[in-house]
């Protein structure tokens, strides 16, 4: 077929895909599509045809985001917990206020309560006990625990707003229509949530098995597999791409051939996925095949992959650095493991500027949250119960203990020595707040209690967390970096013209590779690769590397050996290298 023929084709193709969506009248839609093959053009249509309240939403808060850019007005669009929050702050459940705050950490200090009161639960524990909603001892101590420091986390709040509907105390919001995105990433509590919505709302739910990679947080593909089987859902398809090049699609082909050979993927969703040649035949054209670099070495004192890195996005022109920041994506984006991910920032940071890396997530209560809270109200519970984590140990545990046995407030258990002593930080803190001149002792004494800079204490003052998870973000996050590191797992919802995914390597008795058991990679390790390799609009590099500090005589990825070679161009990076491309 002659070029322009297929471009026609293609064209009309998709249009009739798409048109079959928007035009069908069936209550209950699904869609399964891969990567780029324009779900949110498509919820955008749809919605264009409902008057009344749309309802829009997905997993993550890149996609979320992404969602509210391209519906606008059409819907009012949401992560899910953001929702579920939404719905609390306006539903009378037992136990808080509608005022309650928002404290991502809130599981860390609920564990730490379990775990001075002498009850064995883990983080962990609490988390797949709500996830697979198992009605057990976890949950009940922690939204027992939830409700003393009227506060809220991710999963306890989907929990909360399920229970509160099913128990049919009040009714279910009511949508012309609601979209759900992603619907392969939700673990089975927030099925349940999504099945009472389309009890009272038509409902189009979009995702991809090929792409579910969330399984540590009880995500499964099975569930959209099952939606998929329902009769009460009609079933469409999106096939065409409009993200990746020719390469990627063929490669991805390979991937899950190969897999389906080997006896993964089992029960998988059937399904197209096609270059749309009348947008990518140029690009394609131009990145003909997907760049395996197998570096000899990559140490502190030889980061040939990061100087590799460094030399290819020196080649990128200016103009299309431009074009990827004005259209919001990042132009370079750096997929690996945080033990790689740390080395290629601390040297590419030293050539570019900007750079978009969130080093490894600070896990610990932080107790400037704690004096915040306690600006807004001198008594909150969890204010204390904050601030408490940083006392002795002995202390600690004793407060915890008689409060939670005398079911007492943290303000009428805790010393007067100890509570003037943080209410005095508090009281400076207001004076930052507010603008008003501090002292020097004062200045002194704040930084040492919050372990802050009055300078970040100042930058920080003010920013809600709430408002960020909702999507209100800073002009410093509203800011496109050229370059974006990450893990696969933060990937999900990002998309670049040139994609780097490094530590392609075997794994050995002394270092962990990519799949982590050569022989037996797992469905998510599969579709981890697939999901990396997607996030591709212009050029893909598969990066191994042949020593790492110490460990020396790794091979490559056996994920590599399932691409066909005729797709891929071999290049050896070395001292050599280097010379000859000086």
């Amino acid at each position: 077929m002659a070029s322009n023929d297929l471009h026609e084709h293609q064209a009309v193709d998709r249009t009739h895909y798409s048109d079959a969506i928007i035009e069908s009248r069936a209550r209950n839609k699904i869609i399964v599509a891969g990567p780029g093959t324009g779900k949110s053009f498509t919820f955008k249509k749809v919605l264009e045809t409902k008057s009344g309240k749309n309802l829009a939403l997905t997993f993550i808060k890149n996609l979320a985001n992404d969602l509210r850019e391209e519906l606008g007005e059409l819907a009012e669009s949401h992560t899910f917990h953001a929702y579920c929050r939404k719905l609390l702050h306006r539903t009378p459940v037992d136990g808080i206020d509608t005022d309650f705050r928002y404290f991502p950490k809130l599981p860390l200090l609920i564990t730490s309560d379990a775990q001075l009161l002498n009850k064995n639960y883990t983080e962990k524990d609490i988390e797949n006990s709500f996830q697979l909603l198992s009605e057990d001892d976890k949950v009940i101590f922690f939204i027992e625990q939830s409700n003393y420091y009227n506060a809220v986390s991710h999963n306890d709040a989907v929990y909360r707003v399920l229970k509160y509907f099913q128990s049919a105390r009040g009714d279910l919001p009511v949508f012309s229509q609601v979209v759900v995105d992603e619907y392969q990433d939700f673990n089975p509590l927030e099925v349940a949530f999504i099945n009472e919505l389309s009890k009272t709302s038509p409902i189009l739910i979009a995702g991809d098995d090929d792409q579910a990679i969330y399984d540590f947080k009880n995500a499964s593909p099975e569930h959209i597999r099952q939606k998929f089987n329902e009769k009460d859902f009609v079933k469409f398809e999106l096939p065409y791409c409009s993200r990746c090049t020719e390469v990627i699609i063929k490669a991805v082909h390979n991937i899950i051939s190969k897999a389906l050979f080997i006896g993964k993927l089992q029960d998988r969703i059937q399904k197209r996925y096609i270059c749309f040649m009348p947008k990518k035949e140029r690009e394609s054209q131009e990145n003909p095949k997907i760049i395996h670099a197998c570096c000899s070495v990559h140490r502190p004192k030889a980061p040939f992959i990061a100087k590799f890195i460094e030399m290819e996005i020196n080649k990128i022109p200016q103009f299309e650095l431009e074009h990827a920041r004005e259209n919001g994506y990042p132009c370079v984006l750096i997929i690996g493991p945080s033990h790689y991910n740390d080395q290629i920032y601390k040297y590419l940071k030293l050539h570019f500027t900007g750079i978009d890396f969130k080093e490894k997530k600070d896990t610990a209560i932080d107790i400037f949250d704690g004096y915040k809270i306690l600006i807004a109200n001198k008594k909150s519970n969890l204010g204390w119960r904050i601030i408490l984590e940083y006392a002795d140990s002995e202390y600690l545990q004793a407060t915890i203990k008689t409060a939670y046995e005398n079911k007492q407030a943290l303000n009428d258990v805790i010393s007067n020595k100890f509570k003037h002593l943080h209410l005095e930080v508090v009281s400076i803190l207001e004076k930052i707040r507010d603008g008003s001149p501090i002292s020097k002792d004062e200045q002194v004494k704040v930084t040492e209690f919050c372990g802050k800079s009055i300078e970040d204490i100042q930058r920080v003052f003010g920013v809600d967390i709430e408002d960020i998870e909702n999507g209100n973000k800073t002009d410093e996050e509203n800011a496109t970096n050229a370059i974006k590191i990450t893990t696969i797992n933060g990937s999900k919802g990002l998309s670049a013209d040139y994609v780097f995914i490094v530590g392609m390597n075997k794994t050995s008795n002394s270092h962990r590779g990519f799949p982590k058991n050569s022989s037996d990679p797992t469905d998510n390790e599969i579709c981890q690769l697939i999901v990396g390799m997607t996030r591709t609009r212009k050029r893909c590099y598969l990066v191994s590397n042949r020593s790492f500090g110490k460990v020396y005589n790794i091979d490559s990825s056996v994920f590599i050996k399932w691409i066909d070679p005729s797709l891929i161009e071999s290049i050896t990076v070395n001292a050599e290298y280097f010379k000859n491309h000086e």
